[in-house]
């Protein structure tokens, strides 16, 4: 009986920390997660480096994982090019990503030959310009395999 209850004792707490990283919403590790899938493939990894991007106000890196016809859709407005988002409204996204917090809650790329979707959702908290932000939206990303690279040739955007 006391190697039982000395057992316990050892095992409880191994237990409750496996739990609680389970629930645990910074938790990064999604290689096994259903929520999360097929982010290690090419696409995927431009789907990520296009969120650190606006999120570190890299303009560069921004501009160079769109193609340059992407259409751009979001709150009822629509850009048609890369240049038009770049005139438009990519200071404003880089500001608002680098000014709030992004969680993703879900994140799937499936690829098909030389397309790929990017499907995710996230909850964005903070503050911007004076604004409480507390929102889920959904994000869709359609990347096109231009010239032996992933290229981002279609967002959009709700909140």
């Amino acid at each position: 009986m006391k190697k039982i209850y000395l057992l316990s004792i050892i095992l409880f707490p191994l237990l409750l920390t496996n739990s609680v990283n389970a629930h645990d919403k910074s938790h990064n590790d999604t290689s096994n997660s259903p929520m999360f899938s097929g982010l290690d493939s090419d696409a995927g990894i431009i789907a990520k480096q296009f969120h650190k991007a606006l999120s570190d106000a890299n303009a560069e890196t921004v501009m160079s994982l769109l193609a340059d016809n992407v259409l751009i859709l979001e709150g009822g407005r629509i850009e048609r090019s890369a240049d038009e988002y770049r005139a438009h409204h990519l200071q404003a996204d880089m500001q608002f990503s680098s000014a709030v917090t992004t969680k993703t809650i879900e994140h799937h790329v499936r690829v098909h030959g030389n397309t790929a979707v990017s499907i995710s959702r996230s909850h964005t908290s903070g503050n911007y310009k004076g604004r409480d932000i507390d929102r889920t939206g959904n994000e869709t990303l359609f990347l096109t395999l231009i010239n032996g690279q992933w290229k981002i040739s279609h967002i959009h955007w709700s909140h």
